[in-house]
């Protein structure tokens, strides 16, 4: 996420749905939909990870310098 202004936007149930929907479809394999979706939620929630620590890391960053 690329922060322009200081205030993050607000993600709306509706805007999910906009991603989601289109990626469900291209992920589902007629013969096991479930597996496929499964598969992509790791993904999704090892991409969350990643940026969590990414961003722990960078905010670890500016608070050592600032009080150096």
């Amino acid at each position: 996420m690329n922060r322009v202004n200081g205030e993050p936007e607000q993600v709306t149930e509706s805007d999910l749905k906009r991603v989601i929907e289109p990626l469900a479809s291209y992920l589902c394999d007629p013969e096991d939909p479930k597996d496929a979706l499964t598969a992509a939620l790791a993904v999704l929630i090892s991409e969350v990870d990643e940026n969590c620590s990414a961003a722990n890391a960078q905010i670890a960053t500016f608070s050592g310098n600032q009080w150096s």
